[in-house]
């Protein structure tokens, strides 16, 4: 008879409490074949660093049976989310209307969350048939912080089941240590836009993380002077963060932050460039090396050395941070990429790279790109054409046509559910980033050892590939459905009535 290679999966091989950790995985990874593992070296499938009991590797069934006789070893498990035999119960079933609209007004739901329970696009022809988002996580356990134009207080969206705000007004500056005094008019959105982010975040009809507590830090944007300065809007979470205690889990209360906000310049006083290694000159913008920008002044993106140095250090810190990409059409390469070098130079001598992407920006953020509500002519979904593409994208997600929570200050329609508030319905990736950042928060309830990095990639992961219409191009500028070499990753949950997750 012929042999036959055992299929390795992923288990969770979870220690003893007092078992060397690091002599265990050196035999592990080791080639020699030492302990139970036969004569090769096991892959690690999830290094778990801020954990020194469990660990994800790659293993065979016969493996798994002789580990779990390692009297060193608690237990050899699948991961929840990939055991078949567990029964992961929905903490709820939101029944609403989740049809896409593009109506200000009405008692319409963010059909983002309806799209990423399921792997395949529900939306194919109108409106799905159950019009019910069946939710297992709620981010229970986690702090939510929306840097952004503040939140309107009071707004029943941002209310817990029985009706008590879940908006902590913090001293910002007492609670991390820093000395200064708060702005009086911190806590309110003069925009509105903070709160549709809240909202799509963490509202209770809008939200993904239903239970997660919220926090503003209102930031200094288009003129505003009741907010912290870009520069100071970093350290106060940082420390915030820091000064939290250990709970029960063994980890500090996990944050993530969700940054729909950005930097950039415009396509002017050029004075040539460099494209793909090639130096070219001339005064104008050129569409065919992929320097396309939009809106005012043909703006694109641009980079600060000083605020993604910020980011970096929330990351390192264990804060996990999700950013709107930009609206502006503009490719974003990853380091070491073709296009990632491409400048152009303007008067004053400047080297302007606009293929980078703007701040904020870090290598272990989750930028997130904006899939349109609308299908491509070939029957696929297809990112929307203002928002930025190519392979700096994390992931896409629901952006257009967005119905969340709005502020009293500044237009909006009448709350669907309470005339007192507002609702409004926008597009862009600043709408995107949430849908992210509220999945990111129900992730860190049931797993909050995450890092920075191990929480991108696990969002990576869960996304569904090859849904959303590529041309197969990265240079095709002028299409503005081309994802331009993006990874085609579109946003997806299995913590769903699809697939049920139940927890002591």
């Amino acid at each position: 008879m012929g042999r036959f290679k055992l299929i390795e999966r992923e288990y969770i091989v979870t220690l003893k409490s007092d078992v060397d950790y690091a002599q265990f995985n050196q035999e592990m990874i080791a080639s020699t074949g030492a302990g139970d593992i036969p004569n090769r070296t096991v892959d690690v499938a999830n290094a778990r660093p801020g954990s020194k009991r469990n660990t994800h590797y790659a293993l065979n069934a016969l493996e798994v049976i002789k580990l779990r006789k390692d009297s060193r070893v608690d237990a050899v498990e699948l991961p929840p989310e990939q055991d078949d035999n567990l029964i992961i119960e929905p903490l709820a079933i939101q029944t609403g209307n989740f049809s896409k609209t593009t109506s200000d007004s009405g008692n319409y739901m963010n059909w983002g969350m309806r799209r990423c329970i399921e792997q395949n696009n529900p939306y194919t022809f109108s409106s799905p048939s159950d019009d019910q988002f069946a939710y297992t996580l709620d981010g229970t356990g986690v702090d939510v912080v929306i840097q952004d134009t503040g939140i309107q207080i009071g707004h029943p969206e941002f209310n817990d089941a029985d009706g008590n705000s879940r908006i902590k007004q913090i001293d910002w500056y007492a609670e991390s240590g820093i000395s200064g005094s708060m702005p009086s008019g911190h806590y309110s959105d003069w925009n509105g836009h903070g709160s549709h982010c809240a909202g799509t975040v963490a509202g209770l009809n809008y939200g993904w993380a239903k239970n997660a507590h919220i926090y503003s830090v209102r930031v200094n944007l288009s003129g505003d002077t009741q907010g912290f300065p870009v520069s100071g809007a970093f350290d106060i979470i940082k420390l915030w963060h820091r000064n939290k205690p250990i709970t029960s889990t063994g980890y500090r209360r996990p944050t993530i932050v969700n940054m729909s906000w950005g930097t950039g310049t415009g396509f002017v006083n050029i004075t040539g460039g460099n494209y793909r290694g090639t130096n070219w000159t001339g005064t104008s913008k050129r569409a065919d090396y992929g320097m396309i920008g939009g809106g005012f002044f043909s703006r694109h993106p641009i980079r600060v050395i000083s605020t993604d140095a910020d980011v970096q250090e929330l990351a390192d810190e264990g804060i996990h941070v999700c950013i709107a990409a930009g609206n502006s059409r503009q490719k974003i390469d990853e380091t070491g990429g073709i296009d990632y070098n491409n400048y152009y130079t303007n008067t004053n001598g400047t080297k302007n790279y606009y293929h980078r992407g703007g701040s904020p920006f870090g290598n272990n953020a989750m930028m997130i790109g904006n899939l349109d509500s609308n299908l491509h002519s070939g029957g696929l979904e297809q990112k929307a054409s203002s928002s930025e593409t190519g392979p700096g994208i994390t992931v896409y997600a629901p952006g257009t046509n967005i119905m969340s929570a709005w502020t009293n200050e500044s237009g909006g329609s009448t709350y669907h559910a309470n005339s007192n508030y507002k609702q409004n319905n926008i597009t862009g990736t600043s709408m995107a980033s949430p849908q992210v950042c509220g999945l990111g928060a129900c992730i860190l309830q049931l797993e909050p050892y995450h890092t920075a990095a191990s929480l991108k990639q696990k969002i990576r992961n869960l996304a569904s590939q090859d849904n959303i219409y590529s041309s197969g191009l990265d240079d095709d500028y002028s299409n503005s459905r081309s994802i331009l070499n993006s990874a085609n990753k579109l946003l997806y949950t299995p913590f769903n009535s699809g697939y049920p997750i139940k927890t002591s």
